[in-house]
Order: C-alpha cells, then sequence, then structure tokens
C-alpha cells in the first residue's frame, strides 16, 4: 500500500469513528462529523493532511517473523489477546483463531456464529468475543464452545477475561461481570450519560483487585472485581468549554497499570497518573488523546489528536520526549518494549521509536491500517491490522 493511494479507515472503532449525538440538533453538529479531526471519522483537509514518512538510518532491523490472515476486522476494533503460550485472534465474520506464538500455526478455528465487533480477551484458559448485537459468546482454550450471554448495546472493546470474570463493556457505557465458568451475571455498574460521547472501544484493566474504566467526562473508575462496587473515582480532567463539543473529555482506550499506578488519558483534556489503590493522583499534564497510553516502569507514552507522540516520568511526570514527524497519521495506543516504543498507523507502517530519545529505530510494513494496540511477545509485538493479518514484528 502506497502513500499516494492509501486512505484512511472509517468505521465504529475509537479514532476514526463520528460522535454518538444525544444531543445533535443542539450541538448544531452536520453529517459527516466534518467539523472533527480525520482520526475521529472527520473530512480530511490540507490542514490535517498525513505528514510524510520520515527518514531516517535505521539502528535495528524489523523483521516479520510470521504473518496470517485471519479475515477482515470491516472497521471494527479487534486484536489479539496476546498470552506466553497463544494468541488468540478473531475477524469481523465471526472467525476466531488460537496461533502459536512462536511460528503463528494455527492450532485451532471457531465459529461465534455472530457477527464480531469486540474481541479478543482472554486469560488463556477462557476466550471471550462480542458482538455489535450485544452477545457475549465464550470458547474454552481449545476452541470448544462455552456460553453465550446478552447485554444492552454494542460491545466494541474486547471482554476483560480473568479472576474468574468476563467483563464487557456496551455502548451505553454499561459494564457488565459474568461468571466465567458458568456465564452467570454477578454484577453491573453504570454511570449517568453525558450529552455527548465519543463512540468506540473503551477498555477496561485489571489493577490488582479492582477493575478500572475510563468514562465521558473524564472520568476514571476503579471497581471491586467481587461486587463491582465503586472503589474510588477520580476525574482525568474536567470538561470545559460553552458548547457540548467543546466540553467532550471521554477517556480514551485502555487505562495503564504499572507499578502501583493507573494511568489514564482523556481527549481535549489530560494525561493523568494515580495510586491503584486509592486513586490519589500522582502527576497529571495537559493532553488531547487520541488513545490510552502505553509504558513501563520508567516512563509514559501518550498519542495525542494530532498523531504526536510524548513520553513522561511515570513517578513524576517530568516530560522526557516529544517525536511529531508522524503527524496526523492516526497512531495506535503505543507500546513499550525494552529496545523500542511502538506504534502502528493508518497506511499499515509499524513504527520503532528509541524510548531514551524518541528518534526512529527502524519500521516495517504491514499493508493495511493498524487500529489495535501492539501486543508484547516474546521481546517483539503482535499485531492484527484493519485487513485481517495478524503477524509477529521482531527486531534484530
Amino acid at each position: 500500500m502506497t502513500e499516494a493511494t492509501s486512505a484512511r479507515p472509517r468505521g465504529a472503532f475509537l479514532a476514526r469513528a463520528c460522535l454518538a449525538l444525544w444531543l445533535a440538533a443542539a450541538a448544531g453538529l452536520t453529517a459527516g462529523c466534518s467539523w472533527m479531526p480525520t482520526w475521529m471519522g472527520g473530512s480530511p483537509s490540507k490542514a490535517s493532511a498525513a505528514a510524510p514518512l520520515p527518514e531516517f538510518k535505521p539502528a535495528l532491523t524489523a523483521r516479520i517473523a510470521w504473518r496470517k490472515d485471519i479475515g477482515s476486522a470491516r472497521g471494527s476494533y479487534l486484536q489479539p489477546a496476546v498470552l506466553e503460550n497463544a494468541v488468540f485472534a478473531a475477524s469481523a465474520a465471526g472467525e476466531v483463531v488460537r496461533l502459536g506464538p512462536a511460528n503463528g500455526e494455527v492450532v485451532w478455528r471457531a465459529d461465534a456464529k455472530t457477527k464480531i465487533s469486540g474481541g479478543v480477551g482472554s486469560d488463556g484458559f477462557i476466550v471471550a468475543v462480542g458482538s455489535p448485537r450485544g452477545e457475549v459468546v465464550t470458547f474454552g482454550a481449545e476452541g470448544k464452545p462455552m456460553w453465550r450471554a446478552a447485554v444492552q448495546g454494542e460491545i466494541q472493546a474486547p471482554p476483560l477475561v480473568g479472576r474468574g470474570l468476563v467483563i464487557v463493556r456496551a455502548s451505553d457505557f454499561r459494564i457488565t461481570a459474568f461468571d466465567a465458568e458458568s456465564g452467570r451475571r454477578r454484577w453491573s455498574y453504570q454511570r449517568a450519560a453525558t450529552p455527548l460521547t465519543l463512540r468506540g472501544p473503551n477498555e477496561l484493566a485489571f489493577a490488582g483487585e479492582f477493575v478500572v474504566a475510563g468514562f465521558p467526562g473524564g472520568r476514571l473508575v476503579a471497581l471491586t472485581t467481587s461486587n463491582g462496587a465503586v472503589r474510588w473515582d477520580v476525574a482525568v480532567s474536567e470538561p470545559r468549554g460553552a458548547t457540548e463539543v467543546e466540553r467532550l473529555a471521554d477517556v480514551m482506550g485502555q487505562p495503564l497499570v504499572a507499578a502501583g499506578d493507573v494511568c489514564a488519558a482523556s481527549y481535549q483534556g489530560r494525561l493523568a497518573c494515580v495510586e491503584a489503590a486509592n486513586g490519589a493522583t500522582r502527576w497529571a499534564r495537559d493532553l488531547s488523546a487520541a488513545t490510552g497510553p502505553g509504558g513501563d516502569e520508567q516512563k509514559v507514552y501518550a498519542v495525542d489528536s494530532k498523531s504526536h507522540l510524548y513520553a513522561f516520568s511515570r513517578t513524576a511526570g517530568a516530560s522526557a520526549w516529544q517525536q511529531q514527524k508522524l503527524a496526523n497519521r492516526d497512531l495506535s495506543a503505543p507500546l513499550a518494549l525494552r529496545r523500542a516504543v511502538v506504534v502502528g498507523d493508518f497506511q499499515g507502517y509499524v513504527h520503532f521509536l528509541s524510548p531514551e530519545d524518541g528518534g526512529f529505530v527502524a519500521r516495517i510494513e504491514l499493508g493495511s491500517a493498524i487500529v489495535a494496540t501492539p501486543r508484547a511477545s516474546g521481546g517483539g509485538a503482535i499485531v492484527q491490522t484493519q485487513d485481517g493479518v495478524v503477524a509477529l514484528v521482531t527486531l534484530e
């Protein structure tokens, strides 16, 4: 796919979607979300043209160790669940596959018997996906169907699986936990809705005994896994502005859990890190986020709405570096590896940047848009494209 002919993907996933317009008439919004940036489904303009691929001398060599075509994502947010001994992935048409992480060998294939819009989630024992009609479908580790359940609304993000639970989030932001073995509903949680929200996959994460989730209005909430009770509810950012559009401050993507902290970022808001135990704020920095943050014990990495990549000290939030040469390339959420920070873009390029200074160290092309967050595996990164390629990319 060349720079001249490729087009930015459109669909129902996070940074390529229009708004769920509950007060569209009052806000005076126009069809097609033309007022929005292109990473949210807006109309391209000269001002938002993607930056050309930067030239650099590679310090490392990126290679595709293996690749498998599992079927198109068709505009849905689908990404692999990567474990030590398995990679679980899905297509929008309903196929779920287990791949060997070492060589990409297909171990089994299963049919969800429904379209898939959210997945894959797995703890290695149970594999779960969600459908546009709110159906939760689960399989055992060997591909045998287990149970099915239903929630109201489309499931747009991978289910969170673990602690004996399968936890899903629907398009109305209600979070529902099911017993992993039986499919019995254990608890649910829902906040009051805001007038406008960004339609897309707001992923969940485990933080010890809690499930952490971001919400519209800039809120970050920790729920107790046993009963869904709120442990803490804090502001990543506060909505600001005179109109509902100006006041959009949704927490984006998946919160980062690292070394006792939870970090999250909001659109038109901030990047903030809080203590997982009590929600006390460690630090916050102004940032209009496009994705959830990535990071490790040393740094937190964040992509803003212009596809600028930033690095901050995890403990104090001091700015380490920023990289602006990938502007408007619709970057995925970042993955921190030992030797590189990894992001994918709308043309299917995987970029590897130095964790020390943000300089480019390697790049490789997979052929179509990368929306899913790259996942670490064996020192490399598992990446899924919108055209359905799942690949392990390594550095030498």
